[in-house]
């Protein structure tokens, strides 16, 4: 039947036995090394000729599913939700990540958040330099970002908001340049726009981090197959041969834009799928390819975070998902719930190692940014961690 390939060519020859899930083999490749993204029409049979080409570095359905991670309900008011540190509000997760602390701000980091767009009119974003690009195809024009959902706004807001009223929502609120991908429609997005945020990001904008709050959409895809004629009976498997391509695909573009960058880093939401203590899953696509983030939520009496029941499992880091209060699209406040919620924490605290670090020339050797926040982790705040849910422990910014 007919179908849509997404293509990953590099510009040069790939050499058999080269792992390009490292940015070492496109080292390897020298400065000649790119890689394009392309939606190849075809038929199911031209699989093995695409993937045949040394060309091509992974060859995918371009019409997989993705669907955001859903926030949980919270039961939150946003107004009591909000603790008073000095003379200004802010939610209990920025002074449990000691944003309230850090003489940093952001000043000069780049950061993109891909998501369901924004509402740019909230003054939590007023002064910031927003660059915009729909990948979805429903907005007016190529730059019409508009957030129908709700949810790429309070987490742009958790990353970087200003303060407004008397109120902080923000972790990096010193951050200037904010680039917003809408890659999430009123139908979820696909794997093109996932992939073509990606590369816009770092490569267009020179985004220093990444926060997606976006999965894999297994059940989405199985339905899909079905519905283009799959045996009911196969479709699942088919769903998780294509899931296979997408971790090749996703690895290695990951491996090629950190080489082009070489501290970018990829945040990314765990899922929300688990039931603990009942069940665990792991985290989801693509999070199991970048840097997986898990959600606590404060123990009563505040002193304490614990893993939030619906978090995923395979987290690298923590940082707070539960009653987390930001900007709302159309004005106010609004509390949500979800490892989305915890991702746009760690977003702004990597915006504040990344200031930290480029103050003192740090930023030239590859990874420090991800060791910086790996090695400030925290565990002492998390009650019973569990290394699965936690990873190294809860983000903190530099003091």
């Amino acid at each position: 039947m007919p179908t849509n390939y997404l293509v990953l060519r590099a510009t040069v020859p790939l050499d058999e036995g080269l792992e390009f899930s490292q940015p070492s083999a496109w080292q390897k490749k020298g400065a000649g090394a790119d890689l394009t993204a392309h939606v190849v029409p075809g038929h199911e049979t031209d699989a093995g000729e695409l993937r045949a080409d040394p060309h091509n570095v992974a060859v995918m359905d371009a019409d997989v599913m993705l669907s955001l991670i859903k926030p949980r309900t919270s039961a939150a008011n946003e107004e009591t939700a909000l603790t008073l540190a000095g003379t200004i509000k802010m939610p209990a997760g920025l002074i449990a990540v000691k944003a309230h602390t850090s003489p940093l701000t952001g000043q000069g980091v780049t950061i993109a958040v891909l998501d369901t767009g924004l509402d740019d009119s909230h003054p939590a974003f007023a002064g910031k330099t927003i660059v915009k690009r729909d990948f979805t195809g429903e907005g007016a024009n190529a730059t019409d970002v508009s957030d129908k959902n709700g949810h790429g706004t309070h987490c742009a807001g958790t990353v970087c908001g200003t303060t407004v009223d008397g109120i902080r929502v923000g972790v990096a609120p010193g951050v200037t340049k904010l680039c917003i991908g809408k890659v999430l429609g009123k139908n979820g997005g696909s794997l093109e726009t996932f992939i073509k945020g990606m590369m816009w990001a770092v490569m267009d904008e020179k985004a220093l981090i990444v926060s997606m709050s976006l999965g894999y959409d297994l059940p989405g895809n199985v339905k899909r197959l079905i519905a283009r004629g799959v045996d009911p009976a196969l479709a699942a498997q088919a769903a998780m041969n294509q899931q296979s391509d997408i971790i090749k695909g996703v690895s290695a573009l990951r491996a090629f834009l950190e080489w082009q960058s070489n501290n970018v880093i990829f945040v990314a939401a765990s899922g929300n799928e688990s039931a603990r203590p009942k069940f665990v899953l792991d985290a989801g696509l693509p999070a199991a390819e970048l840097f997986a983030v898990g959600a606590v939520g404060a123990t009563t009496g505040g002193d304490k975070w614990e893993v939030a029941d619906f978090s995923n499992g395979r987290a690298q880091v923590a940082a707070p998902g539960v009653d987390v209060v930001s900007a709302a699209a159309g004005g106010g406040w609004a509390s949500m719930s979800g490892t989305s919620m915890a991702t746009p924490h760690v977003a702004g605290v990597a915006a504040l190692w990344a200031e930290k670090l480029r103050n003192q020339g740090g930023l030239t050797a590859p990874s420090t940014l991800r060791a910086a926040i790996i090695s400030s982790a925290d565990r002492q705040p998390l009650l019973n961690p569990q290394s699965d849910a936690t990873g190294v422990g809860l983000v903190q910014c530099p003091q």
